[in-house]
């Protein structure tokens, strides 16, 4: 049961509010700590996210913070939802107040950079921190992606050892502890801050639940007028645009740029991923305003509507596209396969669909992509196979507790019914080593079918 709520920090992850409640409420173990907020072991949380309270947890935090507040103010919501549909928007913000639910499945989060994958600091918001409140704590503006310098203190943000992908073994790791002193390095290319204090300010603009203005709509006003759309408002020029934007930001060093098919997509209403929105708003000149609050009349929107003609949509370079998309859609199956991009660890099946959501790509769209597809065909497996590698999974999951597991046990982490049970054991073997493959087939041996 969670005895107490630490109080939340200005621009504070929730995950760091958890992390401090671990400290200082006394917990033994990561695994108690997670017992007294979270619904279930297998409910780990996201980084980025709250994650599945249970009831007591829920109850306590509610007390002190609203949900919603916490949601809006303390966790990378606004970074996935800022853009999005409304009604997306709208249900997306339902289910992680009221019925939780996987934040994949409402955006799409594509797997980390290399740039991205650790939480980072600001090494004088640490200093001002430990001052103020006599403990360093993870800034949620430090997470954006892309993001490079603290906007408030000039410098560039530094990493820390702590993951931001999820873990298999979920772990509490506060900032006070994870934090190193180290002497701040001072960034000095104008473009370079005036472009993170534009990431912060459109972060933590207030979300609009109240009209859906389609941020390509925005974009195709903003862009009249510039080279970038022929007179009539007709055709866009992407390709001139992309040209443009790459050369831009590499002179500031940003680490992820958009690709034309990126702002291509964007521009037709088929994107709305933050950090390429927010590339193309930067290097438009849009201010934070007029992005975050347009004002745009229905007409507006309509008008936008009849204009969805781009001189470079066709013909596409498919090649040119196929192995741009390549190492993405690797990244995102491989974390599908594996489990690291799920938030229990569990490994899951490659679905066509599922790539197709998560790299919000038309149907049947691999299909001219050849790269692309050889890459989902080695990934792709049977429900049965799934199955045996989740069983897998779950017994290396249990055998590390070091105490009795049983069926029971197995068929809750792993998620696998009872019933499929028979369609498993031939391919346990084929994913696990003769003697772990054995000691499984000796445990769900002995269940009547």
């Amino acid at each position: 049961m969670i005895n107490y709520i630490p109080q939340i920090y200005p621009d504070e992850l929730v995950y760091s509010l958890f992390c401090r409640y671990y400290v200082h409420s006394g917990c033994v173990s990561h695994k108690a700590a997670l017992s007294d907020i979270f619904c279930k072991r297998s409910d780990n949380p996201s980084k980025e996210f709250i994650g599945h309270l249970n009831a007591d947890a829920q109850n306590q935090i509610e007390k002190c913070y609203p949900i919603k507040e916490l949601i809006l103010k303390n966790t990378m919501f606004p970074q996935y939802a800022r853009f999005i549909p409304l009604s997306q928007k709208e249900k997306a913000m339902y289910h992680f107040e009221f019925e939780y639910c996987d934040a994949h499945h409402l955006f799409a989060i594509l797997p980390r950079t290399d740039a991205d994958g650790f939480l980072r600091y600001c090494p004088l918001c640490v200093e001002e921190d430990r001052q103020k409140y006599g403990e360093a704590y993870w800034h949620r503006t430090h997470q954006i992606r892309n993001m490079q310098i603290c906007s408030k203190h000039k410098c560039y943000l530094e990493q820390s050892e702590v993951t931001a992908k999820s873990e298999k073994c979920f772990t509490f790791c506060p900032a006070e502890e994870y934090c190193k002193v180290i002497e701040p390095r001072i960034a000095d290319n104008a473009d370079s801050l005036r472009y993170a204090e534009y990431l912060s300010d459109v972060f933590n603009s207030p979300l609009d639940f109240s009209k859906d203005i389609p941020i390509n709509t925005v974009f195709y006003y903003a862009m009249a007028d510039t080279p970038y759309m022929k007179s009539s408002g007709k055709t866009r020029y992407t390709k001139e645009l992309s040209d443009r934007l790459k050369a831009y930001f590499e002179t500031i060093g940003i680490n992820d740029i958009a690709s034309m098919y990126q702002i291509q997509r964007v521009l037709l209403g088929n994107r709305f991923d933050f950090s390429v929105v927010c590339q193309v708003a930067f290097f438009l000149g849009i201010s934070v305003t007029d992005l975050t609050a347009p004002q745009i009349t229905q007409e507006q929107i309509e008008t936008e509507k009849a204009t969805h003609t781009m001189k470079d949509k066709e013909p596409i370079n498919w090649q040119e596209y196929d192995g741009e998309l390549a190492p993405v859609l690797e990244k995102v199956a491989k974390g599908i396969y594996y489990g690291t991009a799920n938030e229990n660890g569990r490994p899951d099946r490659v679905s066509e669909k599922m790539i197709y959501r998560e790299l919000e790509l038309s149907a049947h769209r691999l299909e001219k992509l050849p790269q692309c597809r050889r890459i989902f065909e080695r990934y792709s497996e049977t429900y049965e196979e799934n199955w045996a590698r989740r069983v897998i999974w779950a017994y290396r999951e249990l055998s590390e507790q070091q105490k009795p597991f049983y069926w029971s046990d197995i068929r809750l982490v792993s998620g696998v019914k009872k019933k499929n049970i028979g369609k498993v054991i031939p391919f346990i073997e084929k994913y696990a080593d003769k003697s772990t493959a054995n000691h499984i087939i000796s445990i769900i041996g002995n269940i009547p079918l």
